[in-house]
């Protein structure tokens, strides 16, 4: 039209971009199952042909979507850790962060770890112990990577009452993604403290991570 200036053509990268942005609401708002490849092609204002140019199906935008995910959590943890040594510490620290980085993320968190996904999104999340994760490690690899990391250490040092590493590192794990779950999906619940719940409940963990005669565990809980 007359006066109108002409639209700028997007990159594949920009464009790949908006078809993440807008696959990653629709998902969110009504759910993977209900939004197909020809409604994201559509909020996105582009033909159904044309999304198949970016994207083979809806499984790979929501792999691009994880892995910037846990690209950020990565990130969250990392920064947590950083200057920490003790194993420990560390641990604590990363349950901490990611407790955190849940909870600022809520949407993203229920999309990633509240809904169900096929078994080709979940090869792409495989814990660092798998082999094919060890060769290729995606984010969600290396995320764990950081819990499992420390875990190992605590238990090679002798300081865990069980030496089960693989299941001592899924067992923080789950308790950290409950309390993120819980308070996601109940965040009306008029919780008496919720800055002090969640640290009761990683030192109810640490409790139970620590056998009775590790010097660590009287000094993090000094009157146990």
């Amino acid at each position: 039209m007359p006066g109108r200036p002409p639209r700028r053509r997007l990159s594949p990268e920009e464009r790949r971009r908006q078809i993440v942005a807008a696959a990653k609401a629709l998902f969110s708002g009504e759910g993977i199952e209900h939004v197909s490849m020809r409604k994201i092609a559509k909020e996105v204002g582009i033909t159904q042909a044309a999304i198949y140019q970016h994207f083979e199906n809806k499984e790979a935008i929501l792999f691009v979507i994880i892995e910037d995910f846990f690209s950020d959590l990565l990130e969250a943890l990392s920064r947590a850790i950083e200057s920490e040594a003790q194993p420990l510490e560390r641990l604590r620290r990363a349950m901490r962060a990611y407790i955190d980085y849940g909870l600022s993320h809520p949407e993203a968190y229920r999309l990633v770890f509240m809904t169900p996904m096929s078994g080709l999104v979940r090869a792409g999340m495989a814990v660092p112990r798998t082999e094919e994760a060890k060769a290729r490690p995606s984010k969600g690899s290396l995320a764990f990577g950081v819990l499992d990391g420390a875990v190992r250490e605590a238990v090679n040092r002798g300081m865990t009452r069980h030496g089960d590493t693989d299941l001592l590192a899924e067992a923080i794990w789950a308790g950290g993604h409950g309390i993120v779950s819980l308070m996601i999906t109940h965040n009306e619940f008029p919780w008496t403290d919720p800055e002090g719940l969640i640290d009761l409940e990683i030192d109810l963990l640490f409790r139970g991570l620590l056998h009775e005669g590790c010097p660590m565990r009287s000094k993090m809980f000094p009157t146990v």
